[in-house]
């Protein structure tokens, strides 16, 4: 979505290493968390659900403004 004389800029990478952090993040958190209430409530339908869906949403939502914040605070 970006011309590549974007790709190498230092702002791009660092961008981008964020975004890839934090859904791993999501990701360790959402298996954690899963393995956790699996092993103690193995019937808890609804909470696995929840974990699911905050641990897609919040990095989904982040990936879409944090690119949008960094441009505008370099935007000057």
């Amino acid at each position: 979505m970006t011309s590549q004389e974007v790709w190498r800029t230092p702002v791009f990478y660092r961008v981008n290493a964020v975004i890839t952090s934090v859904w791993g993040a999501a990701f360790t958190v959402a298996a954690l968390s899963l393995a956790l209430l699996l092993h103690e409530v193995p019937h808890a339908t609804a909470a696995v659900i929840a974990i699911k869906v905050v641990t897609f949403v919040a990095p989904a939502v982040f990936t879409a403004r944090y690119p949008r914040t960094v441009a505008a605070r370099h935007a000057v």
